[in-house]
């Protein structure tokens, strides 16, 4: 499953590779395809399939970095072998961009999960880097394409929430959360009359100021407990716990009033408000509250354990139904379905699915390359199931359900 090196199943993937591409295009321009961390074999075919699409749309070759396990792929991908090229690619596409990088080329991120994602940025007006440009990018996306439609969305993103709170979040009722979540407390020994907040999500060299904030805060704050997934030091506070690997899902969101996270999370979409201290691509739709600075956490933690105290929230309703949205737009409208492609957790089965769908598929109207096509032609910062462009229609593909609310 991890290499895609010797033996039958391999020789069966590259023959069908080769047999599917066929001619390459040929010319001045090239797309770069970045493989160079990567030891799955999913990452690495989403990120050559994208590459080769867009070069069917700017007419270019195919040019991959990638470590030497992968390069009988990328030939039997029709890679070009020259190597490095010696002018700007007419796009780079990759699944590790660092995202503080200024770049003057449109830059596809691949994101792992689904069928197929993809982020991308166009710097049409002048280097920029994903950090500082693609959430904002994101978020006008949002409130152009989705939150306008939110009555049409709604159902599907029920659903959507309905199925990924069943498959890992599953308390159904308040009464259930107040009794495990006292069960919870107890096991933890803090005082569950106490709001407790949860901090995870963080990565050591990133968001160092907000972290150490965070952290200082709750070394002298006492009137709320504090659960660390991340390693914090010793600060004397009893109301402070590391419970990295510790608990489980139910009991750990279900202790879990307010979240301090440093990347991505669902939680606003089940009820818990979300201070969102690092970066993530949908920080901008709305769904969390944003600090940029110390002081903004500080006065957001401040104000959370203050309404708390009074039974209250700083979970408004607008940004649940935004968390919704941005959970149905990462896990449906920007997961794109292609007979190409097998679903994700395929896994140690990818590549004979790969194999057979590359022999029996055609590229003649796949999902796949109608998406690309329009995120290239339209400069959109991400893959779409549908073309947002067109409400009318959008109302029409998606499925009326059940409200699971």
């Amino acid at each position: 499953m991890r290499r895609v090196g010797e033996g039958e199943h391999a020789d069966r993937l590259l023959a069908a590779a080769r047999t599917y591409w066929g001619d390459s295009p040929g010319g001045d321009r090239c797309v770069v395809a970045e493989a160079y961390d990567d030891d799955d074999p999913r990452v690495v075919v989403r990120t050559l399939l994208v590459a080769k699409a867009i070069c069917g749309l700017v007419s270019a070759r195919l040019v991959v970095l990638a470590a030497p396990e992968w390069a009988p792929l990328a030939e039997a991908f029709g890679a070009a072998p020259d190597g490095r090229p010696e002018v700007p690619p007419a796009a780079l596409v990759t699944s590790r961009a660092d995202r503080a990088v200024e770049r003057e080329v449109p830059v596809v991120l691949v994101h792992g999960g689904g069928t197929l994602k993809a982020y991308a940025l166009f710097p049409d007006q002048g280097p920029c880097s994903l950090r500082e440009e693609l959430p904002a990018r994101i978020g006008a996306f949002f409130e152009r394409h989705v939150w306008p439609y939110r009555e049409t969305i709604r159902p599907s993103a029920e659903r959507v929430a309905w199925r990924a709170k069943s498959g890992g979040y599953q308390i159904r009722t308040e009464t259930e959360r107040r009794q495990l979540r006292h069960y919870g407390c107890a096991r933890l020994g803090i005082d569950a009359d106490r709001p407790t907040i949860a901090v995870f999500g963080h990565s050591p060299g990133l968001d160092e100021e907000l972290f150490e904030a965070t952290a200082e805060f709750a070394a002298r704050d006492d009137d709320a407990n504090w659960l660390f997934l991340d390693p914090v030091p010793d600060t004397g506070n009893p109301r402070i716990r590391g419970v990295t690997g510790a608990l489980s899902a139910n009991v750990l969101w279900s202790v879990t009033d307010v979240g301090v996270t440093f990347g991505d999370s669902d939680l606003p979409a089940f009820g818990i408000p979300l201070i969102q201290a690092g970066w993530s691509e949908g920080g901008a739709c709305g769904a969390t509250h944003v600090p940029r600075t110390p002081y903004e956490l500080r006065s957001l933690l401040q104000e959370a354990i203050a309404r708390h105290a009074k039974g209250d929230t700083i979970l408004g309703p607008e940004q649940r139904e935004r968390a919704r949205l941005w959970l149905w737009l990462r896990s449906c409208g920007a997961d794109v379905p292609s007979q190409l492609l097998p679903h994700w957790e395929h896994g140690d089965d990818y590549t004979r699915v790969l194999t057979v769908n590359l022999r029996h598929a055609e590229r003649d109207g796949d999902p796949l390359y109608a998406a690309v096509a329009r995120m290239w032609k339209r400069r959109e910062p991400l893959l779409t199931r549908f073309d947002f462009h067109d409400p009318a229609a959008l109302a029409t593909t998606l499925t009326p359900s059940r409200s699971t609310r």
